[in-house]
Parts: C-alpha cells; sequence; structure tokens
C-alpha cells in the first residue's frame, strides 16, 4: 500500500449523450450518442483508474455517470474492472448542461458542478479531492510533498500561461478579466490567470466554498448570456475566476501535472521533462495512445494486467527518426490551419 495516498479521492465523470443529442468535443468528433465515440472516453475513463489503482493503493476511486458503462469494450470485462480497481460508479442526482446555444463546444463541461456539489455534501474536511478529465494517468504515485503542499495552500492549481491576445475558448485574457470585473468589481487581480479545468485538486474543507461560489457565478452567467453579454464560456474560465477570488496560489500543480499535445503535425509542446510529473493529460491521445493501451489489457483468472509498456512511446511523447521524417514529408497548410482554429482542449 502507498501510505501517502490514504484519504484521496480521485474522481472522473462521464456523460453518456441519449440518442439524438450530439455535442462537440474537439479531439472525437461530433457524434457524442454514438456508442464508439463514447467508448474513446471509456477507455481513458477506466486506465486512469488502473493507473491509480496500481500507484494509489490506498485512493478512493468515483466514477459520475448518467448512464451505466457498457459491459464490454474490445472484448473487455468492464465490470470485472470497475471491481478489480474498487471503482464507486455514483449516478449523478442533477446534470448541469449549458444551452445548445450557450457556447459553440463543451456543453456538458459544467456538470463538474455537479461533481462539486457531491463532493462539497460527502467529502470530509481533510480528504485530498482530485477531480480529473479521464484522458488523464498517473506515471507516479501521490507523494507525501503534494499532500503537504495540498494542505497548506488549501487547493493546487495547474496554471498556463496564455499570450496577451490568445483567445482561449472564445475569450482573452483581457475579455476574461473585463468579466470578471463586471461579476466582481473588487476582483482581486490585476490579469487573469487561467487554471486548466482538467485538474480540480482541493482540500474537503475548501469544496463547500468553491462549489456555492462556483454554482452562483454560473448562475450569473446563463443571465449574462440570455442579456448577449460575455460570460465564462467553459467550466475553467469560471472556476479559475473562483479560484482567484477565494486567493488560492497560482501555477501551484505545475510540478504535478501537465497538459501534454502530443500530435506533432498539429501541435506538441513535448519537452522531455514530463518523467518529473505525477500525471499526465493526453487530450490527442483519446482515438490513439488510450486505444492501443486499452487493447492490450490480458485477462489473467478475474482479473485484467498490461503488460510492461513504456508510456512515453505509447502516448507518443517520443518520437523515432522514421515518424519525424514522416511527419514533415506530409506536413500540409490544412494542418498548420487546422493547429490555429482548433480549441485549447
Amino acid at each position: 500500500m502507498t501510505p501517502s495516498s490514504d484519504g484521496c479521492t480521485i474522481i472522473t465523470w462521464m456523460y453518456s449523450s441519449p440518442k439524438g443529442e450530439q455535442f462537440v468535443h474537439t479531439q472525437v468528433g461530433k457524434r457524442s450518442s454514438d456508442l464508439n465515440y463514447q467508448a474513446y472516453y471509456w477507455r481513458c475513463v477506466f486506465l486512469l483508474f488502473e493507473s491509480s489503482a496500481r500507484l494509489n493503493n490506498g485512493a478512493r476511486h468515483i466514477l459520475f455517470v448518467n448512464q451505466f458503462p457498457p459491459g464490454y469494450i474490445d472484448g473487455v470485462d468492464i465490470g470485472m474492472l470497475i471491481r478489480q480497481f474498487r471503482v464507486e460508479v455514483v449516478f449523478f442526482e442533477t446534470l448541469t448542461l449549458s444551452p445548445s446555444d450557450y457556447y459553440g463546444a463543451w456543453n456538458t463541461q459544467f456538470i463538474v458542478l455537479d461533481v462539486l456539489d457531491w463532493v462539497a455534501a460527502h467529502c470530509p474536511p481533510g480528504e485530498a479531492v482530485f477531480i480529473l478529465d479521464s484522458d488523464i494517468v498517473f506515471v507516479k504515485p501521490i507523494n507525501q510533498q503534494l499532500l503537504t503542499d495540498l494542505r497548506a495552500k488549501r487547493a493546487l492549481l495547474y496554471s498556463l500561461d496564455l499570450g496577451e491576445d490568445y483567445v482561449n475558448n472564445g475569450l482573452t485574457p483581457a475579455e476574461l478579466l473585463e468579466v470578471s470585473r463586471e461579476l466582481d468589481p473588487h476582483f482581486p487581480a490585476s490579469s487573469f490567470v487561467y487554471s486548466g479545468g482538467e485538474f480540480i485538486c482541493i482540500l474537503g474543507s475548501e469544496a463547500r466554498t468553491v462549489a456555492s461560489m462556483a454554482r452562483e457565478i454560473y448562475r450569473r452567467c446563463l443571465e449574462r448570456h440570455k442579456k448577449g453579454q460575455k460570460k465564462f464560456n467553459e467550466e475553467a474560465h469560471l472556476l479559475s475566476f473562483v479560484y482567484q477570488s477565494l486567493g488560492y496560489e497560482n501555477y501551484s500543480a505545475n510540478n504535478v501535472v501537465k497538459r501534454i499535445w502530443t500530435d506533432r503535425s498539429v501541435e506538441a509542446n513535448v519537452t522531455g521533462d514530463e518523467a518529473s510529473l505525477i500525471m499526465w493529460h493526453l487530450p490527442a491521445e483519446k482515438k490513439n495512445g488510450f486505444v492501443r493501451l486499452f487493447r492490450s489489457f490480458v485477462r489473467v483468472g478475474d482479473q485484467y494486467t498490461l503488460p510492461p509498456t513504456n508510456l512515453a512511446v505509447t502516448f507518443r511523447l517520443t518520437e523515432s527518426s522514421m515518424e519525424r521524417l514522416r511527419r514533415r514529408l506530409f506536413r500540409t497548410p490544412a494542418r498548420r490551419m487546422l493547429a490555429m482554429l482548433r480549441a485549447i482542449r
């Protein structure tokens, strides 16, 4: 057992669109009610829990759903994975879906507010709570230093440096600051710092305050939307406002997690330092590395194992000379244009 993971709760969530409902998610496509589309996310969910169960034996694992997972994916028995990785499946009591005309993508992302409401009601004050996007994997265990930092800072934030003119899901940093000041004239910052929504790390004692403020700001954003005013377009905009309002320290989790872009034909930010991190967030690998890794599950009796795997290779953090040559030969202006137009997540 890894003692430092005792008192930790690892949470992710999966929203399955019913037939006829379609949401846009940039890395996968538009057919959100299609079972093959949803399978990309289910594979990520259970590889996240596999990595945590292997590295964080003392942690509690919770999966929020609106529909139970399929019985099998790629021939893998999902019920067996749930039991093996000690996953508690919790059905959403409410679903916070933004209006269809609220923003052009990420209509499901405010569901994280429902997760925060649950955490506020159920997690004890001293609990270390991690609400993670499913396309994250643990590459190292939660360690004592991380937990010490969390207790001292109350929340750990993965913050991103955005250029002054960078349009982040519809708004520049200046526009995000403008919205913040309109929501709260006393907003305590001279600039708006964007902290990614893929990683929420708070103490249970902070959850009630964060959840309550986030819910109120979302309500006010809906009012602004009806009036045609600028508002926070996605959950990370909103949570970044909450974090700064509550005085949490920015960049305090940048040594823990990183949003790693691995598709070098479009965008890549691999530096070679990723091995020092505890978690990798791999948005471009939903249809690549996660599929290959999930399909390598081997059943041994009533459990599944993964063969020894070089995750840096599986998730394309490394690139062979042949791959590099092929990419340079087939790089096109259309791909470069796609990199400019693609949403940040």
